[in-house]
């Protein structure tokens, strides 16, 4: 799995001075995700807690995985997981066990939490539905602003040859 255009979406953050948070999850479903969510600078330290704080109350495992590290050689072979990436490339890695269900909505509830984005409603997705038309309009702005960070936009002076 690549976090290749986690670094863009890093530098597009502080440009807004946000903090990158990024998950992945891999669970009981065919569906892989990686989700970037901006939030406001807290010290990683504080965000991790929050994170032990939601895991704990689950009971759920937690490792972390120092920048650097590899996070791979940790999820035995056909082992669902959650792992959350900061922008200090520190890593927490949640392995999922037959014993405890782990929740699908696990990274929203933890971002949009009273403790980091204080948007307890937008931990549900169905309670993030925009009509069509400010989805097309916040699609634009984004490409818009995202476009001097755009690790595939194609240079029109390079291509005269």
């Amino acid at each position: 799995k690549q976090w290749y255009h986690a670094e863009y979406g890093k530098q597009w953050y502080q440009r807004r001075v946000r903090a990158a948070v990024f998950f992945e999850r891999s669970l009981a479903t065919s569906h892989l995700q990686i989700q970037s969510v901006p939030i406001a600078r807290y010290s990683v330290a504080d965000i991790k807690d929050v994170f032990y704080r939601f895991s704990s109350k689950l009971s759920l495992e937690v490792q972390e995985v120092p920048a650097g590290e590899s996070w791979k050689d940790l999820v035995p072979p056909g082992c669902d997981y959650f792992l959350v990436e900061f922008e200090n490339q520190d890593k927490m890695l949640f392995l999922c066990s037959n014993s405890v269900r782990f929740p699908l909505q696990f990274g929203r509830e933890v971002l949009a939490s009273e403790g980091l984005l204080n948007m307890p409603r937008r931990a549900n997705w169905k309670q993030c539905q925009v009509s069509k038309e400010q989805e097309e309009h916040d699609v634009k702005e984004f490409r818009q602003q995202f476009q001097e960070f755009d690790p595939f936009k194609v240079d029109s002076d390079s291509d005269s040859d």
